[in-house]
């Protein structure tokens, strides 16, 4: 089974800090907790069980991650610039608009993993 991970922050430093925007207001619910579910019954509903979708903390970079077993991996819109290395023309990273990853629209990313994943 291939993993589908969503990158919403980037640990930086020895100290465990993270850059990245993933609370929503000052609750402690997760944009990108939201997201996982979000895709999750997206990926249901249209029959491709296939894939695992996973949560990252940003200690491995987008690179090994699917290394490991990704295939394909989300990122938040909030770390291009920090992410500046990655070529997100290559079909295994998507960045993410804000409005998806607000999980306000899916149909971009569950036409994305059709196309280039299926």
């Amino acid at each position: 089974m291939k993993t589908i991970y969503i990158y919403p922050k980037l640990a930086i430093g020895f100290g465990g800090g993270a850059a990245g925007l993933d609370r929503e207001g000052f609750l402690f619910k997760k944009k990108s907790t939201k997201l996982r579910k979000s895709i999750e019954n997206a990926l249901k509903e249209n029959n491709l069980n296939s894939f695992n979708v996973e949560v990252t903390h940003g200690f491995e970079s987008p690179e090994e991650l699917l290394e490991n077993d990704g295939a394909l991996v989300l990122i938040s819109p909030y770390l291009k610039s920090l992410l500046s290395h990655i070529d997100f023309s290559k079909k295994e990273y998507y960045l993410l608009s804000e409005a998806e990853y607000n999980s306000e629209n899916m149909d971009n990313i569950l036409k994305y993993i059709k196309t280039q994943l299926s």
